[in-house]
């Protein structure tokens, strides 16, 4: 692993930081026929820390200081930047540790913590399902009747 390949990683988990955010503006703009408002959207930011986190790492990439006030409470900074030898032995993995107030987040869990959070919001909202077990298991019973 090179400084290069770390320094190309960390970039791919800042963008994906700005990205996640901006499916706010999808669904701002689809808003209305969902049955919501673009301020519900917002909120649903604003009222997930997840999100809220989100939001300020994005901004802080795109903008380099934020503006407002964060909406997570307090400014992220990004340190301890580093490639881990994976525990499989193939390769190596980022590990991008995330200042917030007090606490060290893990680059890579708060970029799976911001999807999982996408994810409840889309599911209430009933953009999109989230399958059950028992969905699973009827998905499985329909494939092997057709065999």
């Amino acid at each position: 692993m090179s400084g290069d390949s770390i320094h190309s990683s960390l970039q791919h988990l800042c963008s994906f930081f700005i990205h996640a955010y901006h499916l706010k503006d999808a669904l701002k703009d689809a808003a209305p026929g969902l049955g919501l408002t673009p301020s519900d959207i917002e909120a649903a930011i604003t009222n997930d820390p997840r999100l809220a986190l989100l939001a300020d790492l994005a901004n802080l990439d795109k903008h380099v200081n934020l503006t407002k006030q964060p909406r997570s409470g307090c400014v992220p900074v990004i340190q301890q930047i580093s490639g881990v030898d994976s525990s499989t032995g193939n390769g190596w993995n980022l590990s991008a540790k995330i200042e917030h107030g007090a606490t060290v987040l893990d680059g890579m869990d708060v970029a799976q913590n911001a999807v999982s959070a996408w994810r409840e919001k889309l599911t209430a909202w009933g953009i999109i399902l989230c399958p059950t077990p028992s969905f699973h298991r009827t998905l499985r019973d329909k494939a092997a009747q057709r065999r």
